[in-house]
């Protein structure tokens, strides 16, 4: 017989999230898991032909499936983000 659960709120929609993303997604909500760890600002470098509209657009989408609140602002060539608490 199978086993029945229910699973609350945000634990719902975060399970769901993981189960549609794929490979970069992924790396990105990795990283930002980290940051939310280990202080809450970190730097993202553009690789070779990237932009960096790209990877903030990245950083968001994976913030969101995190639910967590993050702010993004351009420094030169690079991306700083910090995790809003």
């Amino acid at each position: 017989m199978a086993e029945f659960e229910h699973i609350k709120g945000g634990q719902a929609e975060k399970r769901f999230a993981k189960s549609r993303v794929h490979g970069v997604t992924r790396e990105y909500m990795n990283y930002l898991e980290t940051l939310r760890n280990e202080g809450g600002v970190g730097v993202l470098k553009p690789g070779q032909g990237e932009k960096l509209t790209t990877l903030r657009n990245r950083v968001r989408r994976s913030a969101g499936l995190l639910e967590m609140k993050i702010k993004t602002q351009r420094d030169g060539e690079e991306l700083l983000i910090k995790v809003l608490k």
